[in-house]
């Protein structure tokens, strides 16, 4: 795992600090180009050279781990009807979904990420948008995880 930044590490060791982290979201249609940048703000936010609208939305990726997996989401408030558009094009379309993660004070330092997700099942209201969050390295995991031999399942085998 990569480490902070020595102003990251302070920070969020501090009992109290005036320091803040923001996560970046890009959010990109495969077919027809369309990127939609957000950043977890009141005020938008300008990385490397990119300009991510601030919107609030909530993120819950996907563990590491080979447990179970728990569910992972991203929803983003419908504020602005061109979001909506947008992900209403990308119906059938493949989505994908960059996380990064920075400090405000220093936007072109990543703390953590470039993570690449992919966005399927998009749902949305008249308040939200949101929809499942995939690994996009489900390759490299171990399927099944669970090996099925005789002994433990008599069923399986005749």
């Amino acid at each position: 795992m990569s480490k902070l930044s020595k102003s990251a590490t302070e920070a969020a060791l501090a009992t109290e600090t005036e320091k803040v982290f923001l996560h970046l979201i890009k959010i990109e249609v495969s077919d027809n180009g369309a990127v939609l940048r957000f950043a977890d703000n009141n005020q938008n936010v300008t990385s490397r050279g990119e300009e991510y609208m601030g919107a609030s939305f909530t993120i819950i990726l996907p563990e590491q781990t080979d447990n179970a997996p728990r569910p992972c989401r991203l929803a983003i408030d419908n504020t602005d009807l061109s979001i909506f558009s947008e992900i209403k094009k990308a119906v059938g379309k493949e989505i994908s979904v960059t996380v990064c993660v920075i400090m405000a004070d220093t936007p072109d330092v990543y703390e953590r990420g470039p993570l690449k997700y992919k966005l399927r099942n998009v749902r949305a209201n008249k308040e939200t948008i949101e929809g499942d969050v995939h690994d996009f390295y489900l390759t490299d995991r171990k399927f099944p995880k669970d090996t099925y031999t005789p002994e433990d399942f008599e069923g399986l085998f005749f």
